[in-house]
């Protein structure tokens, strides 16, 4: 009897043995070929930038990035990408490839959304109008397309949220307005309901917020000059106001001529009544909570002294000597 145990642990030992060695052959060969066809294509783009957009699908990705070749079997590359995330989770965006990667190494960076750019911060003021934001960006991002920013976000103007951004480096003037605005949105659902309590139009209130983000630097000041402005539109009063000249002359108060001050355009607001045509800057949400929320005075004239002091007239009298006392 023990004999014969021992003789069917003999044949046990062997038949394992043997089933290990045959499945690691198996396993190793595997991993062979599946290193093999994994990796970089010896013709792999060198600092090259591939945009995979929105809405793109797996095969899509795939057959695109072979025809670019990072990739040589797309197969591989989707099958990667299912087990590491699941076919629906390859991130939209450009990717930079400057070095041979593994269909495994893209895989990864596809589903995780890796591009491998630069990003560059950019802080916007709040006040800039479309034109200065133009000039920040080309100061801060090589090569940056002003001429086609300041084209297409002059019809933004006053939407275009200040704040700080990240951009990537080789970013299109569209994708950086895109950002501004839909920033714009998310910060603006915060007064919504204070816009419509108000009775006053959305546009109304950017362009009156534009406005005082020019004329004050302090939210007490910005909400008296607000109470003005508004009381000068409700009597039907020019709004006789001088910031919308520096928008589209570039002119300070000191700069204007008489000629400037007659000119012809729905920015002159000494001739004009009502709002100028379209937003002078692209002012904070402090400045739009201000005039949703001015002070209202006795007041109905005001300027500012060489030093940025504001100082306010009940009547046109006491505004000439203001005038005399501050601007002479």
């Amino acid at each position: 009897m023990k004999i014969f145990i021992r003789y069917l642990k003999r044949i046990v030992n062997k038949k394992y043995r043997s089933f290990f060695i045959a499945s690691s052959a198996i396993v190793f060969l595997s991993v062979v070929i599946l290193i093999f066809v994994s990796i970089a294509p010896s013709n792999f783009p060198e600092k090259k930038i591939i945009s995979i957009e929105k809405n793109l699908g797996l095969s899509q990705v795939a057959d695109l990035l072979l025809h670019n070749n990072v990739i040589k079997h797309p197969n591989v590359y989707k099958a990667f990408v299912v087990i590491l995330g699941g076919s629906k989770k390859v991130i939209a965006g450009d990717y930079l490839f400057d070095s041979p990667q593994s269909a495994l190494r893209i895989a990864y960076r596809t589903i995780k959304g890796i591009q491998g750019l630069k990003k560059i911060k950019v802080t916007i003021p709040e006040g800039l109008a479309s034109s200065d934001i133009g000039r920040l960006l080309t100061k801060n991002i090589p090569g940056f397309d002003e001429k086609k920013f300041r084209s297409l976000a002059k019809r933004q103007e006053g939407y275009l949220f200040p704040d700080t951004y990240f951009f990537y480096e080789n970013v299109e003037p569209e994708k950086i307005i895109d950002m501004m605005h839909s920033n714009f949105d998310r910060q603006i659902e915060s007064v919504k309901m204070r816009i419509l309590a108000s009775g006053k139009s959305l546009e109304d209130v950017i362009k009156m917020a534009s406005i005082v983000e020019e004329e004050a630097a302090s939210s007490t000041d910005r909400k008296i000059i607000a109470g003005i402005l508004w009381k000068r539109l409700e009597s039907d009063m020019p709004l006789q106001i001088d910031a919308p000249f520096f928008y589209i002359l570039g002119k300070t108060s000191a700069q204007l001529t008489r000629d400037d001050l007659a000119m012809d355009s729905p920015y002159n607001l000494y001739k004009n009544k009502g709002l100028p045509a379209t937003p002078i800057s692209n002012p904070g949400l402090g400045s739009i909570q201000d005039v949703l929320n001015p002070i209202n005075t006795k007041y109905w004239f005001y300027l500012a002294d060489s030093k940025g002091i504001t100082h306010y007239a009940e009547d046109h009298e006491g505004h000439l000597e203001n005038i005399r006392k501050y601007l002479q």
